[in-house]
């Protein structure tokens, strides 16, 4: 056997797991030596004799109170203790009393375990042990001012019984000292703890303190009850294999614990005690949890566990992300077994397959030791087809002098290359070895959204294929963030800034618009940061598709913020900047694209909602694009048919705010120069299928004084009228999208041209209902014709995609309706009941419309257009 082959069958506990393990005899050792405080008595005695008053008060109170709030011979207990006497009992209720009543419960949490020590001071190590055992069996509170309650045997909430004092910082110190005692000592302390086992909780804690009594932990499984603190103590006094076995241990928290802290250590402390017979319910575990900070400390524990039964439970769970990161680790720890387990899965064409056989590819690289006489032909043949597909490693005097000499990254487990395709270089024919991409790692770990690599490396990302190395870069992402070892500092996202494509930014995009305020959040923040850094056109599209769609209200106004900043460094406002961030997606001069599948070719075009089209040669319109076929182009048509599917992805994840935002634009009056005009809308390539779908009107002044044109764009891109007549417009000017209220008696003529030509429009224009207030109605601040009508929730709510806002919430957090701000003018509301719950929106009820007010002015001085859109909303949230 090679010496360079590990003993696969022990089971070596990682040093740093000993902070985390709780002690117990005879087991592995705590870290660092429990050395006995002899201040701890003096101390404790000044904390006590500063807040006596305030004890005997409490005592006194307690004396003289009803009966039902105090255990009397609890209370007389306590009343010795005070007095000097040393009883465990009295010694218990006093340390509850000063926490829980006199220091108000968390002020003194950080100073509890004083007691313990005290206690075997003054007392002995047995009093220390029977008091401790005590504790967590007396419930002190204060009810009133001036009542309070003293009770024991029944330290029970509505989440079952408690056991703080066990599971903190006391019990950890009483079960450390216990386990490094003499013989004599803990023998005294075992016996004297047998009197303090009244309760199935308190026999837990008793198990707890001292596991090596297993006909007591024996005991205690047998009255195991379901709850967080019954099960965290029981997970730390199991300490055999055959104490676990049939037994159904759910993981040791509730579902509103989402403290974690305390996992590791409960995780450690079974494997030190029981074994790898742990590794089912360590499973059990990771596949109750979904959260990467709570699945972790399972992951490790079965990576650490030197058996084939483990190492399956690892294998069997391969398609989870986390779990995956761990088996680099597992591969170097046992890479025998490995080999032996993973060979197996390497057969096949499926995807789960191709990894493993690239997986035992790189392990046999790693370990040319293994013998792989056994091996199936089939396993072989797999592995060695992943050798085929890998590119030669280039030569290290090849590449730039930054990737070829100089210190190394030691890359974490979840960096492994195994894991990663190849970093190729220009020309795609070479790829860096494992050498040269730790260096690159070392780069990139130092960098962020603005601060990039150093100017070496930055020649060295230069010489790598740009596709791939955007690839290897998202890989790198996507299994940091997937990894039960996630780095604080986040560079792997950051390092996307400088190895990421068009791809990326969408992925960046995709992933800030779906985070939540509980899920993803942080990442969609620094995702957030790397595109406004990339300033791509495709990045800036992302940022901007997050200001409309992100689910999350933080992450809406974080990207907001950059685009604003990023106008206001270009001196634009926010609508001018969002017109620039339209990529052009490489369409041609007519707005399409041309698709080459060598013999064959195909054209593609846009109808009125952006959605792409497909005309075949002869110019008919296709259901779709076909797949590359045989007799086509073995490259171009491969090609061609990802840059449609690219084209679909971006086109379809941009056209509906577009759209949205060209509405917007004739509804507030926006308007264009001549020259962006030009420039922005007419050609640009995408946005030319809106704008020639409109009418439009051009004033020649620009401040509405001079001469108003109102046109539409022929197929030439020529201004024409509404009899179809050829128009020249005049070099300045503006140009703004009319709104029907503005074509009078033309609006009638426009929509028959418009249906001549069978031209669709992208939203409502010529077809759009226009509406004006009446007589009575122009001089109010009262709008009462909608009053009394019931309107569903949705399209209460939905009024926020129309720049509406709830307003503040009343008593019992109901919101009782929207205002909205005109532009530079007054401020609208719609009174609703009974109004929106602020808490949870989602439950709004349907509501009445009570009433609609404007302040400030009437609803005479608001112009025509605000007006009419004013009273198309209500229409539309007030009738079926």
């Amino acid at each position: 056997m090679s010496d360079r082959l590990p003993d696969e069958d022990a089971l070596v506990i990682p040093e740093s797991w000993r902070a985390e393990i709780l002690p117990r005899r005879g087991g592995v050792a705590p870290a660092g030596e429990v050395v006995l405080d002899p201040s701890a008595r003096e101390r404790l005695r000044q904390r006590l004799d500063a807040v006596r008053p305030d004890i005997e008060r409490v005592l006194g109170a307690l004396t003289h109170g009803a009966s039902r709030d105090v255990d009397a011979e609890l209370l007389m207990a306590a009343w010795a203790y005070l007095q000097g006497k040393p009883d465990p009992k009295g010694a218990a209720a006093i340390a509850q009393i000063e926490a829980a009543v006199i220091l108000g419960g968390a002020r003194s949490l950080t100073s509890r375990d004083v007691w313990i020590d005290a206690w075997v001071v003054e007392h002995g190590l047995a009093f220390a042990a029977r008091a401790s055992a005590e504790v967590d069996q007396v419930t002190a509170m204060r009810r009133t001012s001036d009542r309070y309650q003293l009770q024991y045997g029944r330290n029970r909430d509505f989440y079952g019984d408690r056991a703080d004092w066990a599971l903190g910082a006391p019990g950890r110190r009483m079960r450390a000292l216990l386990a490094t005692a003499c013989e004599d000592d803990y023998a005294e302390a075992v016996e004297s703890l047998a009197n303090h086992r009244q309760n199935p909780t308190q026999k837990l804690v008793v198990s707890y303190l001292v596991p090596t009594r297993h006909d007591w932990v024996q005991e205690c499984l047998r009255l195991h009850e379901s709850s967080s603190h019954a099960t965290r103590l029981l997970w730390c006094a199991v300490g055999a294999a055959d104490q676990i076995a049939n037994l159904d241990l759910h993981p040791p928290y509730e579902p509103w614990e989402r403290d974690l802290g305390f996992l590791p250590g409960m995780v450690a402390t079974m494997i030190e005690g029981v074994g790898p017979a742990i590794a089912p319910i360590l499973a059990n575990g990771l596949d109750a949890e979904s959260e990467v900070k709570a699945r972790k400390p399972y992951i490790d524990g079965l990576a650490v566990l030197p058996t084939d039964e483990a190492f399956g439970l690892v294998v069997d769970r391969f398609d989870q992300a986390d779990v995956r990161s761990v088996l680099a680790t597992m591969l170097e720890r046992f890479p025998r077994r490995a080999l032996r387990l993973l060979a197996p899965l390497a057969v096949g064409d499926t995807k789960r397959a191709r990894s493993v056989a690239v997986l035992l590819g790189e392990h046999l690289r790693t370990w040319p030791e293994l013998d792989t006489a056994d091996l199936p032909v089939q396993v072989r043949s797999a592995i060695d087809a992943t050798g085929r597909a890998r590119v030669p490693e280039a030569a290290l005097s090849d590449l730039p002098k930054a990737l070829a000499s100089g210190p190394a990254q030691d890359p974490s487990a979840w960096a492994a290359p195994a894991f990663l395709p190849q970093l190729l270089l220009r020309g795609r024919d070479r790829a860096l070895p494992a050498e040269a991409t730790a260096r690159l790692l070392g780069a990139l770990s130092k960098t962020g959204p603005r601060r990039a690599p150093a100017a070496p490396f930055r020649t060295a990302l230069e010489a790598c294929d740009p596709g791939s190395l955007a690839e290897w870069g998202w890989a790198l992402f996507d299994r940091w963030r997937n990894s039960t070892e996630v780095e604080d500092n986040g560079w792997p996202l950051s390092q996307l800034r400088w190895t990421g494509d068009a791809e990326t930014a969408r992925r960046l995009g995709a992933m800030a618009r779906a985070a939540t305020f509980y899920e993803g959040y942080r990442q969609a923040l620094n995702a957030l940061a790397v595109l406004a850094s990339m300033g791509s056109d495709v990045a800036l599209m992302q940022l901007s598709m997050v200001t409309a769609k992100a689910k999350a209200k933080g992450v809406k106004k974080r990207a907001r913020k950059l685009l604003d900043q990023l106008a206001r460094e270009r001196g634009l406002t926010s609508e001018q900047l969002a017109d620039r961030l339209v990529p052009d997606f490489g369409l041609d001069g007519d707005g399409g694209m041309t698709l080459d599948y060598g013999p064959r070719r195909f054209q593609v075009g846009f109808d009125e909602q952006l959605a792409p089209q497909v005309f075949d040669e002869n110019g008919k319109l296709r259901k779709s694009l076909p797949k590359p076929g045989a007799k086509d182009d073995p490259e171009l048509a491969p090609a061609a048919h990802r840059a449609f599917t690219g084209l679909k992805k971006d086109v379809r994840a941009l056209a509906g705010e577009q759209i949205r935002r060209m509405e917007g634009a004739m509804v507030q009056g926006r308007h264009w120069d001549i020259g962006e005009f030009h420039q922005l809308l007419v050609h640009h390539p995408l946005m030319w299928h809106i704008t020639r779908r409109l009418v439009w009107s051009h004033n020649d002044d620009g401040d509405g004084g001079g001469a108003t044109t109102v046109f539409r764009l022929a197929e030439d891109r020529t201004p024409a009228g509404r009899d179809d007549e050829a128009l020249t417009l005049s070099a300045s000017g503006t140009v703004r999208i009319a709104h029907p209220v503005h074509l009078g008696d033309d609006l009638e003529t426009w929509a028959g041209t418009f249906a001549d030509y069978e031209i669709l429009q992208p939203f409502p224009q010529l077809g759009r209902p226009t509406y004006a207030f009446g007589e009575d109605e122009r001089d109010a601040r009262e709008l009462k014709r909608f009053a009394g009508r019931t309107i569903p929730p949705g399209k209460a709510l939905g009024l926020e995609r129309q720049g509406w806002v709830r307003a503040a919430a009343q008593d019992g957090g109901m919101q009782p309706g929207l205002t909205f701000t005109v532009p530079q003018g007054p401020t609208l509301t719609i009174e609703l009941s009974p109004g929106i719950p602020a808490w949870n929106p989602g439950h709004t009820e349907t509501q009445t419309l009570m009433a609609v007010r404007i302040k400030g002015a009437t609803f005479g001085d608001l112009d025509a257009v605000t007006a009419s859109e004013l009273l198309l909303t209500l229409h539309a949230i007030a009738e079926p």
